[in-house]
């Protein structure tokens, strides 16, 4: 009899144990850590051939995040794709990928990050697996322990079995400490769970319904629609599916439950000890990769991907570099790694940063949400005020701009994030602002209007670019940080507008407005850039990432002029600059803007921008300062000239995210002290939680009003504090 396996690989998790190679943007699945293929690649290689007659592979299907749609495709072209919108364990995968294939099609799950050294062995256990399979059972792969490992759970078996057919399961444990696994293996009916899973597709979905009937409908709700070769997960059914693994949903609780010992040379490859056992022939020997130097040191694993690394007289170390990060852990500590990761992660870029400024900078950002979430709505008429006076009471007369509605949906949806404690009040305003949006600002011919009055009524229905990236920002955002479906829907359809009426096809880009109007700037497609980082982080859309490819592209052969490393600001309708060279107007703020967002494009594109960032940086910290005042300029000409010598705030918040971001470029205490110089002379001008919007050449103060559109650099700016 042959089998007909469909084999299913489950490529979920960000393999924070591998941090710093592996990140949320390229996750350990999508390294070259075994050998010189990627994990998935060589996964997938396993079902290319059968080493039996008996079994034979039908096409692979991958189920993943749609955030990793690229590199599945770049790294698997072939494979039938199921992308998660957000993540929800294994066990709505393992019913995703059973709805997509026939009830009697026999399914083969595995991870993507495993190795396996004895294939021949592993399709000798999926034949008998397949058998057991065929007949009702759910089986598992039971891995032959070589030692008391205490980082896997376990399979208990009903007695040792015979070599070539599934035994029963007693029950699972969980991962045991020393002396309990060397318990197991004295008792011989132990095995560690691989993770690995045979049945028919129609008995786990039975099982499911019994078990976990919530995975099985929400699942199947998110599928709803024809089962194409990729099949991208409904958003409000998936994200509302119970999140929960395969074990708990189904196999502790299933009586049908098998496993096929087998010892096959197994790794969950779930660190780099295990790495390093991996790839070294001796226990004591040392693995090393990239431009590495060890001398007098023994038991090291030692990889970088960027800076030349030397090593002497140390033993039992796992040091590894990349361009951005070097970490150096000791090798029996399998937890460290992970630690270390999930901390830098989230604090990586204000390491050496005096605890009391990120103490300052948090207190400051949670007054002004508790500020702006009582001040800034206008009870009334509905939609978030432009501006607060100098007292900071809110003007409920003047117009509202539609880009800074969708910049206070943004900032609430960042306080969500943040983890401000008044959580509730900021969903609320976030939903409140996106419907405001939705119903009050759209254009009848599409697209959103430019401006209306304190009633709603439309005062300038022009379409512009700069308006719509912010509302796909604010969408992308609300989506991350409160599963907004609404803000997702304006979000895709703002990029939609923006690709269908404004785009210019002939010389790149995309025009200012519906209106075609001049001069051309740099800045609208520079927040469209940041828009589509954050669309892409939210929803993983290979659209998304090609915008802003294209954006970047547009930088690098457009807008920055190499012969004076200047990011020009206006041009004419070719991209042609509007004056000399060395008349150009430059913007100082925008130029760390620019390395910023460069920065985040670098992380999730692999693309190299590091010498467009120190050029921008470095012409704008020479030629960007008013020396009376001590601040960044609003504008000045590319020879230096000031042509406005004032200085508004967002042009000091940029160059304060910008040199967090860039340590290599500013040091921690200057990082300090430029912080401190923002708080005392514009953070703490008015109201607490409000600002000063701008000084005069002389640095005094210079401004009538406290506009709310200040709050979106505020937050993006002190985000990285806390």
């Amino acid at each position: 009899m042959t089998f007909k396996i469909h084999p299913v690989i489950l490529c979920g998790g960000s393999g924070t144990r591998l941090w710093p190679l592996s990140t949320p943007e390229t996750p350990k699945q999508f390294l070259a850590l075994t050998s010189s293929n990627s994990m998935i690649e060589v996964t997938a290689a396993r079902f290319e051939t059968s080493y039996l007659d008996e079994i034979e592979f039908a096409s692979l299907l991958v189920v993943g995040s749609k955030r990793h749609s690229e590199l599945l495709s770049s790294k698997l072209p072939h494979a039938q794709k199921i992308l998660e919108p957000v993540g929800r364990n294994s066990a709505p995968a393992v019913a995703a990928a059973c709805l997509a294939r026939a009830p009697e099609d026999l399914i083969l799950i595995l991870p993507a990050d495993h190795d396996i050294q004895d294939l021949s062995a592993f399709h000798k256990a999926i034949k008998i697996a397949a058998g057991a399979a065929t007949d009702g059972a759910i089986v598992t792969f039971g891995i032959e322990p070589s030692h008391p490992a205490t980082g896997y759970g376990y399979i208990k078996a009903i007695g040792t079995g015979e070599t070539d057919s599934a035994v029963e399961v007693d029950a699972f444990v969980e991962k045991p400490n020393e002396a309990t696994a060397q318990s197991y293996i004295d008792a011989g009916s132990y095995y560690w769970n691989a993770g690995i899973f045979l049945f028919r597709a129609g008995v786990m979905l039975d099982a499911l319904k019994t078990y976990a009937p919530d995975v099985c409908s929400g699942t199947q709700a998110a599928m709803r629609g024809e089962v194409n070769r990729t099949i991208d997960l409904v958003y409000d059914a998936f994200a509302t599916t119970p999140s929960i693994s395969i074990d708990y949903a189904v196999m502790e609780r299933a009586s049908n439950v098998k496993t096929v010992p087998v010892s096959m040379g197994w790794s969950d490859v779930g660190g780099f000890r295990a790495l390093h056992e991996l790839l070294t022939e001796e226990a004591t020997g040392n693995y090393t990769n990239g431009p590495v130097h060890v001398q007098n040191s023994s038991g090291l694993y030692v990889r970088s991907e960027g800076p030349s690394v030397s090593v002497n007289g140390t033993s039992d170390l796992i040091i590894v570099a990349t361009p951005h990060e070097v970490m150096i852990t000791p090798m029996e500590s399998e937890s460290a790694v992970k630690e270390l990761g999930e901390e830098i992660q989230a604090n990586r870029y204000t390491l050496g940063v005096s605890p009391s400024v990120r103490r300052r900078a948090r207190e400051w950002l949670w007054t002004a949400f508790d500020l702006w979430s009582r001040k800034c709505w206008d009870e009334t008429n509905g939609g978030f005020v432009e501006q607060l006076n100098l007292v900071g009471e809110p003007d409920l007369q003047a117009d509202r701009r539609l880009r800074v509605q969708a910049r206070q949906v943004f900032s609430f949806a960042k306080a969500v994030e943040l983890g401000w404690p008044q959580k509730e009040v900021a969903k609320e305003l976030v939903e409140s602002g996106i419907e405001f949006i939705n119903e009050r600002l759209r254009h009848p011919d599409g697209g959103w209007i430019h401006r209306a009055d304190s009633q709603g009524n439309a005062v300038d229905d022009n379409r512009d670019l700069y308006d719509h990236a912010f509302i796909i920002l604010a969408g992308s955002a609300a989506h991350m940080a409160i599963g907004s479906p609404k803000g997702l829907r304006i979000a895709d359809e703002a990029m939609a507008f923006i690709e269908t009426e404004l785009r210019d096809q002939p010389n790149r880009g995309w025009f200012e407005s519906a209106s075609r109007s001049l001069p051309r700037r740099a800045n609208p497609h520079m927040h469209l850039l940041e828009a589509s980082i954050e669309h892409y982080g939210a929803t993983g859309s290979t659209e998304s990432l090609n915008i802003a490819r294209e954006i970047v592209g547009l930088f690098e052969a457009r807008f920055f002029n190499p012969r004076n490393d200047v990011m020009s600001e206006f041009f004419g309708a070719e991209w042609q600059l509007e004056s000399d060279e060395d008349k150009a107007i430059m913007e100082p703020g925008h130029h760390y803007e620019w390395a910023t967002l460069l920065l985040k494009f670098e992380l999730i594109s692999g693309h190299d921008t590091r010498s467009w960032r120190r050029r921008l940086m470095h012409k704008a910290n020479r030629i960007g300062w008013n020396k009376k005042s001590g601040f960044l300029a609003n504008m000045v000409r590319a020879d230096g000239t000031l042509i406005n010598s004032q200085s508004r705030l967002w042009h000091q918040l940029e160059m304060l995210r910008a040199c967090l971001l860039h340590p290599d470029s500013s040091t921690r205490s200057e990082v300090d002290h430029l912080f401190e110089r923002i708080m005392a002379t514009y953070l703490s001008y008015g109201p607490e939680g409000t600002w000063l919007d701008e000084l005069n050449e002389n640095g005094e103060p210079a401004s009538s009003a406290i506009p709310a559109s200040m709050l979106y650099h505020a937050v993006s700016s002190l985000c990285l504090f806390v």
